[in-house]
């Protein structure tokens, strides 16, 4: 046993605990890795594309399937597992540790196979070992069923392993079963040592993921956007917009079945009721030895990395490798715990405010929230008295500008004078607002010119539009660009609307069908940890039926969604600024330091996320300095603890982490 394996198995019996550190592990090996890693643009040759139904068949997926399996998990069947490693006892299990390696599996089925279509076999497992030589990841090659069946379990990396043989496959059950996690990319076992088609049960029985099609007849569905907050894409924000280049044969699967990371959509992350668009899952399940085996499938395949921002996609493989090696990572959420995501009810009064318009303002209170009206100078003497009433109820007022007349393409002359105009009319009416209050523009028509003279203004934030940013949470205006002074960087937020409101869709579609894009896109927005601006005109087109449905949806998800006003959001992202978080190793021990800087003690639930390296572990905090004050740990899911930093006074702090098995 390697180093590397012995200081993993003693330290996950140090005192009953298990303990894993990352960063001392990994680096273990880092002299055993080339000095110079090779570049992996170096290991393509000349691109050959596939011929029709040589991965797929044609028309494999034109029929739409009946009754797609969207189970959470999908079991390992006794059919299949039969005379494999899960008859062993949980004893026998025992005698053979997880290691933390990664065992790269080059395979002779997938060779030969792709070889009889003139492809480079060597490809995808040379992409991923200059991807693990790269990031210093311990890994071995393995190239044969007997060898797999005598590899520790540690984490089986399956470079789209098309062709499998029975052995293969065999080997690949018996290595999780043995408590081993599996990486799979792509399609994997979908034909036999012969090349023959042989369906996706494989990949649903071995890996617990159902593969509903791909994106081959959606021209336009060439970009992957990953959830915020999850054990496995969380160095990536929510909603991140990935491009995927769109190769003949090489179409990114549509998934169902662990749990979700990504999306496959297209640039708008349009959502369409019923059609599958997972992209990228995970899961994590107990074994009949007692061991626990963890898989991610990455739906795309590895030619889609050669021109993909590698910096992206290689966060999400990194990602998915530390929570199979079962490494603790630790990252500060988004939103205040213990809210999954964020919602901005940003309701448009381009339209004189009416004493009915407190209708729809009562509704959104029994949600528990509160909105941000914005509204339009012009209107505003006649609208002051409604106004008032509801700043009194605890609603925002912002700004929508002078008159319902866009601002692009307008002189710098023009638009601020019209944004003078704005604020000193609001404040003839007698309707005060905060000095930074936000900013949405009329149609949301503004350009470059708008923008900075926001900033120079000084307001808080401003609604725009979902191509102001790659991603689906506030931006700060200006933020990395050199086109803008420091003095402006972090003083304006950006608050993009990446989705439509029901008026737009009711335009556009069917009442009903719209009502559920509408809805099934606030739920996508809350499993990815995003913010949602949802645009409300006061004077809506939807019937009283189908605001009471939006309201009664929003009201049964007020325990995970944050409703909360524009200036609140900006002002948390201005909160979650100050607070930074760091995980390292420190004397052979994984060690949490929370800095808190600015002059503010932290006043909201922030919250810091854990991976926990096993479903039955429990995250333990210990202080190295008696006068720390001790946070509290509650459990979020099977995967992840939250450290509550609520009241920690600026500072810097550090706790030992210690991850506890539960009894059983």
């Amino acid at each position: 046993m390697n180093f590397l394996a012995q200081l993993f198995t003693h330290l996950s019996r140090t005192c009953g605990c298990l303990v894993f550190v990352s960063l001392l592990l990994l680096q273990a090996c880092a002299s055993k890795s080339p000095a110079n890693p090779p570049d992996i643009a170096q290991t393509v040759t000349k691109e050959v594309i596939p011929p029709v139904g040589f991965f797929v068949p044609a028309g494999m997926f034109d029929k739409a399937l009946d009754n797609p399996k969207t189970s959470s998990s999908a079991e390992l069947p006794n059919s299949l597992l039969k005379g494999t490693a899960l008859a062993q006892s949980s004893s026998q299990a025992a005698e053979k540790p997880f290691v933390p390696q990664v065992w790269l599996y080059d395979s002779p089925a997938t060779k030969a196979y792709l070889a009889s279509g003139g492809l480079d076999g060597k490809l995808n497992p040379g992409l991923w070992e200059a991807f693990l030589r790269k990031y210093k990841i311990p890994y071995k090659r393995v190239s044969s069923a007997d060898q797999l069946e005598k590899s520790l379990p540690g984490v089986l990396l399956l470079p789209s392993s098309v062709a499998l043989s029975e052995a293969e496959k065999q080997a690949i059950v018996s290595f999780r079963a043995r408590g081993g996690s599996v990486l799979a990319t792509w399609l994997a076992g979908v034909r036999g040592e012969q090349g023959q088609w042989q369906g996706f049960d494989f990949m649903a029985k071995a890996l617990g993921v159902n593969v509903l099609g791909d994106t081959q007849k959606d021209d336009e569905d060439n970009f992957m956007s990953t959830y915020g907050d999850n054990p496995i894409t969380h160095a990536l924000p929510a909603g991140q917009r990935i491009w995927l280049e769109r190769v003949q044969g090489w179409y990114p699967l549509r998934l169902a079945g662990g749990h979700p990371a990504a999306e496959v959509t297209d640039w708008s992350r349009n959502f369409t009721p019923g059609k599958p668009t997972t992209a990228v899952v995970f899961d994590e399940q107990a074994m009949p030895s007692g061991a626990y085996s963890r898989v991610v499938v990455l739906g795309y395949p590895e030619r889609l990395l050669l021109s993909a921002d590698p910096q992206q996609l290689e966060a999400v493989a990194h990602n998915a490798l530390m929570w199979l090696l079962r490494q603790p990572d630790a990252y500060l959420a988004a939103w205040p715990y213990p809210y999954s995501s964020a919602l901005v009810m940003a309701i448009d009064a381009a339209e004189v405010m009416l004493e009915s318009d407190l209708a729809v303002t009562k509704q959104l209170e029994e949600t528990g929230g509160r909105g941000t009206y914005f509204v339009l100078s012009d209107a505003a003497e006649k609208s002051a008295a409604i106004l008032k009433k509801m700043q009194d109820r605890g609603h925002e007022i912002a700004y929508m500008g002078d008159s319902f007349i866009g601002f692009r393409d307008q002189s710098t002359k023009v638009q601020s004078k019209r944004l003078d105009t704005m604020r000193k009319t609001l404040q003839n009416a007698g309707v005060e607002l905060a000095v930074d209050a936000g900013f949405h523009a009329p149609m949301e028509s503004y350009d470059k010119t708008t923008e900075k003279l926001l900033v120079d203004g000084a307001f808080g934030y401003y609604v725009a539009f979902m191509d102001a940013t790659d991603t689906r949470l506030p931006a700060w205006f200006g933020a990395g660009s050199k086109s803008v002074s420091d003095a402006s960087t972090k003083s304006t937020l950006i608050l993009p609307r990446t989705q439509s409101g029901p008026d737009d869709l009711m335009e556009e579609n069917d009442p009903d069908d719209a009502m559920k894009m509408f809805l099934g896109a606030l739920a996508l927005s809350e499993r990815m940890a995003a913010l949602s601006v949802v645009r409300l005109p006061n004077q809506s087109l939807l019937t009283p039926e189908q605001l009471g449905e939006v309201f009664s949806y929003l009201k049964a998800r007020k325990d995970k969604d944050w409703i909360i006003t524009a200036t609140h959001v900006t002002q948390w992202w201005r909160d979650r600024e100050q607070v930074q978080v760091d995980l390292e190793a420190t004397h052979g021990q994984p060690m949490l330091t929370v800095t808190v800087n600015g002059s503010k003690p932290v006043t909201k639930s922030m919250a810091v996320w854990v991976n926990l390296p096993q479903a039955d572990s429990a995250l333990k905090l210990k202080a190295l300095d008696s006068a720390l004050p001790m946070p509290k740990v509650v459990e979020v899911d099977t995967w992840r603890a939250a450290v509550l930093l609520d009241g920690l006074r600026p500072g810097r702090y550090q706790w030992q982490l210690d991850f506890e098995r539960h009894a059983n």
